[in-house]
């Protein structure tokens, strides 16, 4: 593994740092763990597993890949990479949460469902479990109790962010809600 040609110019660099907001320490990291686990160019969906392991959960980890997979060919090259890597780790509110939108909007319609939504309560519970050490298995239910909580939280948040009460969330009434709930924001600074 590793590639060693990975270059990007000074001007790129600096870009990269000012469009997230990330520190130099923080790119050199990712052009590191590029040029390590990427093969001519590109990192493979395993490979990124691979980053990942331990740190998170293996079926989050698929759905991250497959949204800055921005061109859908099975592969993250460089940029798609670097655009990952600044938005989780830099990154202004909105960035955050149009990632989290293209990451949740699981067919691409737009629009988030109830089902997407409660699809991502489960994700980030499975997630936060990972980070605090704890095992998670793909497949794995949540308790009735969490279950509720998040039943709870979803009525919430379309009370709040379903302007037009159509029963869905597109991005801009996500942006927007999100952005003026930021007790229910809070869930998602993790993205």
């Amino acid at each position: 593994m590793g590639n060693k040609n990975v270059r990007l110019s000074k001007d790129q660099l600096e870009d990269y740092k000012q469009r997230y907001n990330l520190s130099q320490e923080k790119l050199d990291e990712a052009l590191k763990s590029f040029a390590k686990h990427a093969v001519d160019g590109k990192i493979t969906r395993q490979a990124f597993k691979t980053i990942l392991a331990g740190i998170m959960y293996d079926e989050l980890a698929d759905q991250v890949f497959d949204s800055f997979d921005r061109d859908k060919n099975g592969y993250m090259d460089l940029d798609e990479y670097l655009t990952m890597m600044g938005v989780t780790h830099g990154g202004t509110v909105q960035q955050k949460l149009n990632a989290s939108f293209d990451l949740f909007d699981k067919n691409g319609d737009g629009t988030l469902s109830r089902d997407e939504i409660r699809e991502m309560f489960i994700l980030i519970i499975k997630q936060k479990r990972v980070a605090q050490g704890k095992p998670v298995v793909k497949g794995e239910t949540l308790e009735a109790r969490e279950m509720a909580i998040i039943e709870g939280v979803i009525e919430a948040v379309f009370k709040e962010v379903d302007i037009d009460h159509n029963g869905v969330l597109d991005r801009a009434e996500y942006l927007r809600g999100f952005s003026e709930h930021p007790e229910i924001c809070g869930f998602f600074n993790q993205f």
